[in-house]
């Protein structure tokens, strides 16, 4: 039996174990509101007045999850996992957080809270630095909502005086209707005292370029550049996704010229979506941008159908990639990919209705891209199960439960491009789904409704971009009946140059983390890999996103050299009765044996510990060709075992990692 957590939260399948069918519970309308996740505050708050009443969080937990170094009015600055709030810079040796205004900011009449805060270090936690710029609300009432934030550094600085900070967000009136009314983005010098130089855009306005909800994906680049995602909508505050009609992205970029100012340029890319017979497009309204560390070659990736597909296979919810190789003066759509034909992905998923496998990639749990070294585009989300082929039901998947009526797992992939097309590992499985009847969040501003818990997936990647780190939160599911509701933060790391991974590890055990953001970039000493990682927790212990949310950065989330000691994805063999595909590997409560056979027959599926212990032996009478086995582990330590595959044709062997 494996010891300690590893067991009570180790990875499990989507399906039940010992090879028994899954459970198909029915199917689900993904939610697509949930990814443009907007709320408008029905006034500002009186900062002074807020302040002085003012009392820490007393929860002992807290001492657990990190330092505390800012906070926030609410917690709408958090909504979004994949607005990239938290960054990093390895030449200033800089991790800055970018959020709403500051609870505690020092008296000033004129703080509200529709300022945007930069809040930074240079000494990795012990000490912090901010600035601040201001809502506009004496011109008409404009209140900044949900900033994104990047820190520009020229090449060959050291000096945080001399780099930049940016951010970007969308701006309300505070209305009860249609309240999203248009955009802002500012520029600042690091340094005590600089100008700050805001910019704000009123849509339907000559001469404004369409832009809603500008805070996704913001990253910069070597070339002094920062990009951010933003929406093209026919009205972004209408309260229906029809009469909003989403149309595709806006792609903002920042560029410093010489004498380091900041200009703003603008662009649009508008994908050939497919509509449901009800007018909406089936597509996430979340467009992910990503560049090469020169900012030559880039990925903007939609998750949506394609509306020129026409096989039930790519007829589903896929990566819309649009590749640029010139800094973003143009944009190429790339061949929609069938990724049914990779089977890491395929041998995890349903069949749709037309028995069909339809891989449905999902940004419910959380979404996130990254271009690495070799300009490989990778994107790491869940993938699900898409449940029909029919024009109005695309958007809808399998629902899953699992073992005694839990909820069914996701699995999470990094699905990337090569050389010669597409690829994928997997990364893990996640123990709970989203939250839906069991929410310690609420909204207190919307009638205390229930606010979703998901896993917040986010990628981090080193400043060669030859490391990988994979984090996200999951719950106890023994805890907590397979929702993601008191979760705790996991992560992995990959190395693209060897191949090999680290295990999966648990960073924290307080059962409170979320709200969290992860680093775009990990920082680097010596042969220790830091991501940079923040945690918010609400002041009041009532769980209620619209009141005041204290901010902590956690400073142990670490991975060294040494851990990379395992074989990532799927581990193939070649041999004389066929082969032998593996995975995941390393593995926990589960080994899928992939077996591609000359003839069929009885074929013997035996686990041989460390000391040459058979452990586990499955017999099974398989067909010709294409062979599905699943191992179950779960009562196997911990250890390097081998698996021996046998069959009147010989023997096929492979090394497997239990964690």
């Amino acid at each position: 039996m494996k010891k300690g957590l590893l067991l009570t939260i180790g990875v499990v399948a989507n399906f039940a174990l010992f090879a028994q069918a899954p459970k198909v519970s029915g199917v689900r309308k993904v939610d697509l509101t949930n990814s443009n996740a907007s709320r408008a505050d029905a006034a500002s708050v009186n900062f002074l007045a807020s302040s002085a009443a003012s009392q820490r969080n007393t929860n002992p937990t807290i001492a657990t999850v990190g330092q505390h170094f800012s906070s926030s009015y609410n917690a709408l600055t958090l909504l979004v996992s994949s607005s990239h709030c938290l960054t990093a810079n390895q030449s200033l040796n800089a991790v800055m957080f970018t959020h709403r205004i500051s609870q505690d900011w020092a008296p000033d009449p004129n703080v509200s809270s529709g300022y945007i805060q930069h809040s930074w270090t240079a000494n990795y936690g012990t000490s912090w630095d901010s600035s601040y710029y201001a809502d506009f609300t004496n011109l008409g009432n404009k209140r900044f909502r949900y900033p994104s934030g990047a820190i520009i550094n020229p090449v060959g600085n050291t000096t945080i005086d001399n780099a930049v900070n940016v951010s970007s967000g969308p701006y309300t009136d505070g209305a009860t209707t249609s309240p999203w009314k248009g955009y802002y983005n500012n520029y600042q010098m690091m340094v005590t005292g600089a100008t700050t130089n805001t910019n704000v855009y009123t849509t339907n306005q000559p001469g404004v370029y369409p832009n809603d909800f500008p805070r996704i994906s913001i990253t910069s680049y070597d070339d002094s550049s920062a990009w951010v995602t933003g929406g093209l909508y026919r009205d972004a505050g209408a309260s229906t996704a029809v009469a909003q009609g989403y149309r595709g992205a806006t792609l903002m970029k920042a560029k410093m010229d010489n004498l380091g100012v900041i200009n703003w340029s603008f662009d649009s890319i508008h994908p050939n979506l497919h509509t449901d017979g009800s007018g909406v497009v089936d597509a996430f309204t979340q467009a992910l941008l990503g560049f090469n560390a020169n900012g030559t070659v880039g990925y903007c990736v939609f998750f949506g159908v394609d509306g020129s597909q026409t096989t039930s296979a790519t007829r589903s919810f896929l990566p819309i990639v649009y590749k640029t190789i010139n800094s973003g003066t143009s944009w190429t759509l790339q061949p929609i990919n069938d990724f049914s034909t990779i089977p890491i992905i395929a041998n995890m998923l349903i069949p749709a209705s037309d028995g069909q496998i339809k891989p449905w990639f999902d940004q419910s749990q959380g979404a996130d891209v990254v271009v690495d070294a070799n300009d490989q585009l990778h994107i790491v989300c869940a993938i699900s199960s898409g449940a029909s082929n029919h024009d109005d039901s695309l958007g809808f998947t399998w629902t899953l439960t699992g073992q005694n009526g839990a909820t069914g797992r996701h699995y999470m992939y990094d699905v990337h491009t090569t050389a010669t097309g597409w690829d994928a590992w997997m990364i893990d499985s996640l123990m709970t789904t989203s939250s839906s009847t069991g929410s310690i969040f609420v909204d207190g501003a919307n009638s205390n409704a229930l606010v979703e818990t998901d896993a917040r997936l986010q990628v981090s990647h080193s400043t060669d971009r030859t490391k990988l780190f994979y984090m996200w939160v999951d719950t106890d599911p023994s805890a907590a009946g397979g929702e993601n509701v008191i979760p705790d933060l996991f992560g992995k790391g990959v190395d693209l140059t060897t191949g090999l991974a680290t295990a999966r590890k648990q960073f924290t055990t307080s059962q409170d983390f979320y709200f969290h953001y992860i680093s775009n970039v990990a920082l680097v000493n010596g042969t220790t890999y830091s991501v940079p990682a923040t945690n918010s927790i609400d002041r009041s212990g009532a769980h209620d996103i619209a009141t005041t949310f204290d901010h902590y950065f956690v400073n142990d989330v670490t991975f060294n050299l040494n851990e990379f000691n395992v074989i990532i994805g799927v581990n193939t063999i070649e041999s004389e009765i066929g082969s032998v595909n593996t995975y995941p590997n390393p593995a926990n409560e589960l080994v899928n044996v992939n077996l591609n056979l000359v003839n069929g027959g009885n074929v013997s599926l035996a686990l041989f510990n460390s000391i040459g212990q058979q452990v586990l032996v499955e017999n099974r009478a398989l067909t010709t060709g294409s062979n599905l086995v699943r191992l179950n582990t779960s009562e196997l330590p911990s250890g390097i075992y081998m698996l021996v595959v046998t069959s009147a044709e010989g023997k096929a062997t492979s090394k497997i990692v239990i964690q």
